[in-house]
């Protein structure tokens, strides 16, 4: 018996022995991580087309007003949208930068054109890798298509009743009237006058010099950062030191990534609910609206979804 107990009480030892490096190893670890300094930092994806800035208003106030998180990251891979979503969280990021004293910056992967530019211009830094799509500064109508001769070409009759001889501007059924057209073009010029004026200020670039930068041109972020469109080209690493930098967070401090459910591309069009966000805040891909809309309308409803959803000034 005394024999048996000793080779059990061995046998437990060695196990012991064998398991006990590891976990008191985990335990070390996971004591160091507790008092480690760490450092949050709120990011928000913006993708695809801009129809909506609810979302991205709602995350921009509660990054703004939280206290634990020290810095904004916008992780932008934008190709433009309507010009109201963009000049919303616009002036949503400048009036937040007026209140609370924190930094926000700006990293581009791929596209931050048009619209997503103009928000990337109210932020303290933009970061773009080499070949990134930059700029498109500039206005445009895209859902101006008439169908008037396809209709009659198929003996199809249409009647529309408007008061007001504007009003039929953005009827696919209609021709445009000369007088329609010179209003549109007031409409866009107001629109990009007021594009260059705040691309202007905030990135100190003149606007006697906009046939360089402006003028609908794109760039790739080499091209860019030559005009002064961007601060530097580079990679999450670039933004992170940049972060450390304005924020004064230390080296030795733990960057934390906090991050909200990211939105779908339905509610990004309709502004329904989000889906999950994704591991890594650097990980994505352009979004140019692969999203199908599957209602069917009848001729009411498209007008009205037209005028509502894309008959807009838009930034693209």
């Amino acid at each position: 018996m005394k024999l048996s107990g000793f080779l059990t009480g061995l046998f437990l030892l060695l196990i012991f022995l064998q398991v006990a490096p590891p976990m008191v190893k985990n335990i070390k670890k996971q004591y160091e991580r507790m008092l480690s300094p760490k450092t949050n930092i709120g990011v928000i994806k913006i993708s695809g087309v801009l129809t909506n800035a609810d979302y991205y208003n709602k995350y921009l106030n509660k990054y703004f007003k939280d206290p634990e998180i020290k810095a904004i990251l916008i992780k932008m891979d934008c190709p433009g949208g309507a010009s109201g979503t963009a000049q919303s969280i616009y002036q949503e990021i400048l009036s937040l930068k007026a209140k609370h004293n924190k930094h926000i910056i700006t990293l581009v992967e791929n596209v931050c054109a048009s619209g997503g530019y103009y928000i990337a211009c109210a932020t303290d830094n933009i970061i773009a890798s080499p070949s990134a799509i930059i700029g498109s500064v500039g206005t445009s109508f895209q859902f101006l298509f008439q169908l008037k001769e396809f209709m009659e070409n198929y003996k199809i009759k249409y009647k529309s009743l408007t008061a007001g001889k504007y009003k039929s501007t953005t009827d696919p059924f209609m021709d445009i009237t000369p007088e329609q057209e010179l209003m549109l073009n007031d409409v866009l010029q107001n629109s990009y006058e007021k594009f260059l004026q705040d691309v202007s200020r905030n990135r100190n670039l003149p606007l006697a010099t906009k046939d360089k930068w402006a003028e609908g041109k794109i760039f790739t972020g080499t091209q860019a950062l030559t005009l002064g469109m961007i601060d530097s080209v580079g990679s999450p690493y670039s933004a992170v030191q940049v972060l450390r930098d304005l924020a004064l967070i230390d080296e030795k401090e733990e960057i934390i990534w906090v991050k909200p459910p990211e939105e779908s591309a339905f509610s990004k069009f309709f502004g329904a609910n989000q889906q999950e966000d994704e591991e890594s805040p650097f990980s994505s891909s352009v979004n140019f609206g692969s999203g199908s809309l599957e209602s069917s309308f009848g001729i009411n409803k498209l007008m009205s979804f037209l005028d509502d959803k894309l008959i807009s000034k838009r930034i693209c």
